[in-house]
């Protein structure tokens, strides 16, 4: 059955106070009025489903987790009348800038679920113990409270209750809708919870073994990268004219021309540039390792011309914001929306969409040039050249050396 909501239900009052405070935020960011209009239309959509699903007319004690549902089970399947879009990216911005301008008195009234606490228990453990990576600890608190929620709904969570048919469900459940890769990620965050709950002193060791694994062999595909006529296209697409192209162009060549993840580019600070080494500093990596790269002329010039441009802040950050929180510094969604519409001005198909394609076009060029595994680990940041060696089946050349005969009969 398709959920929907009926949107000519009265909103309450306590709700257009709300709606009325995210209104003036929105336009404190400086947000396009387009942009704007979408976000309240996200905010009413959750409102309306708040109502409808709960049975509440206070949306004022709705959870973090609330959210989290709505974004993960209800949009999905969606069949509402309201007027607003469903892409997941959108929405789940809309409502983290909704959440975050919550009057006084309605956070003060939500109630922490004890999804909530056994969640805020387990990310600590991520965070101070694991020492995780930001996104891999938002991506496994994500799923596991999406988990947690489905088997205890808002009521007490019972570690001893959970089940390895529930895990093998869960994962079969959402294996059905998204890709082989987006799977793994999902059994993962399981397995780490698990883990947790070992380290806790539970007798869970069946349950590590119930989580179904995910076909997905490495090794098994070529990485995919720009053509070097498609590098042209997207690096002509940026306008170089006015100062946010400059950026855009600027953080673009960080990503192709040194294979700098989307967050290394926006960590980057104006003291990690060495002008007289021609020498970038990357700081706080995925693998909790500094790195020193050479920076390439056509690099260091993109930089200078950006700088020139640079809005005057306080920040210490390389790049930062123009227009809407100006003189912020970027996050990486700033560095993939960059390349997104780059991608989409230069005409390229529209199953263009990341960062990493830049990064994977930076190793095989390294690797065709006659760079070794261990200089091209060093450069992208690998810890094991495991992660390194699916670069070599893109050398067609090399492989072709090896290839052993094929016998006619």
């Amino acid at each position: 059955m398709r959920s929907s909501v009926n949107p000519t239900t009265p909103t309450p009052s306590a709700e257009m106070a709300w709606l009325a405070r995210f209104e003036d935020a929105l336009m404190a960011r400086r947000l396009a009025a387009s942009t704007a209009l979408r976000y309240q239309q996200v905010a009413t959509h959750f409102f309306a489903w708040w109502r409808a699903h709960r049975g509440a007319a206070d949306v004022g004690t709705a959870a973090a987790s609330d959210v989290d549902t709505f974004l993960t089970q209800h949009l999905r399947r969606c069949r509402c009348a309201h007027l607003c879009r469903r892409t997941l990216h959108e929405n789940r911005a809309a409502l983290r800038h909704l959440w975050g301008v919550r009057p006084q008195s309605t956070q003060d009234a939500v109630p922490r679920s004890p999804v909530d606490t056994e969640i805020e228990q387990y990310e600590s453990y991520l965070r101070d113990v694991c020492g995780t990576a930001n996104a891999t600890r938002v991506s496994r608190v994500r799923y596991v409270g999406a988990f947690l929620k489905d088997v205890f709904g808002v009521g007490a969570v019972h570690r001893t209750a959970i089940s390895a048919a529930a895990l093998r469900s869960f994962v079969i459940a959402r294996a059905r809708t998204c890709r082989p890769s987006s799977t793994s990620v999902i059994a993962s965050a399981l397995r780490s919870y698990v883990r947790w709950l070992a380290l806790e002193g539970l007798a869970v060791d069946h349950l590590c073994e119930a989580i179904p694994a995910v076909a997905r062999w490495r090794l098994a595909t070529v990485p995919r990268h720009l053509q070097p006529e498609e590098r042209d296209r997207l690096l002509q697409s940026f306008h170089r004219q006015n100062p946010r192209g400059r950026r855009d162009y600027a953080m673009t060549r960080c990503l192709m021309d040194l294979g700098l993840r989307a967050g290394e580019v926006a960590g980057l600070r104006l003291n990690d540039i060495d002008w007289r080494a021609a020498t970038l500093t990357i700081h706080a990596t995925k693998t909790h390792r500094s790195r020193v790269l050479p920076m390439p002329a056509g690099l260091g010039r993109a930089l200078v011309r950006y700088l020139q441009v640079r809005p005057t802040t306080t920040h210490r950050h390389l790049f930062v914001r123009f227009g809407v929180l100006h003189g912020d510094p970027v996050t990486p969604s700033v560095v993939r929306s960059a390349v997104r519409l780059g991608y989409r001005r230069a005409g390229l198909p529209q199953t263009y969409t990341g960062t990493h394609r830049l990064r994977h076009g930076a190793a095989t060029q390294l690797v065709s040039a006659g760079a070794s595994l261990k200089e091209v680990a060093d450069i992208l940041g690998h810890q094991s050249l495991d992660s390194t060696a699916i670069y070599t089946k893109v050398d067609l050349p090399r492989l072709r050396s090896v290839a052993l005969p094929w016998e006619v009969a």
